[in-house]
């Protein structure tokens, strides 16, 4: 199993957005580890998203960061800011237009048009179901 590892100020409050953000599910995990860390199920990979809890400062552009794809960026960004995220800059470059938004902590993840529309597809028939 690999896990994506998001930083957050606080566990309960990034799980409710990565979740919806995500359409991911919450694993349980060990007690013990609950109080530093989430585990989140996406649902169309074994891939897991960790949060981890962190009082550090962001001090820069995160070196990794998640592309989320949509076939409407603009209703999937509202949708987003209206979870706690917000537009940091907006993209019109190498034939993509695409925002960078900041989940609540400012970690920075980006909003695209679909390049893999039949990876979407699939998708939402998981998470219909």
């Amino acid at each position: 199993m690999a896990h994506f590892v998001i930083d957050v100020g606080d566990l309960d409050q990034g799980t409710v957005f990565w979740s919806a953000a995500l359409e991911a599910t919450e694993e349980p995990i060990n007690p013990e580890s609950s109080k530093v860390y989430r585990r989140l199920r996406l649902p169309d990979s074994e891939i897991r998203v960790l949060l981890q809890l962190t009082t550090d400062s962001k001090a820069g552009k995160e070196r990794m960061h998640l592309d989320l794809e949509t076939d409407d960026v603009e209703i999937e960004v509202r949708r987003l800011e209206a979870l706690g995220a917000t537009r940091w800059d907006h993209q019109q470059e190498r034939s993509h237009d695409f925002w960078v938004m900041r989940d609540p902590w400012g970690n920075e993840f980006c909003v695209l048009q679909t390049e893999f529309p039949d990876l979407l597809a699939r998708r939402r028939t998981s998470s219909s179901r």
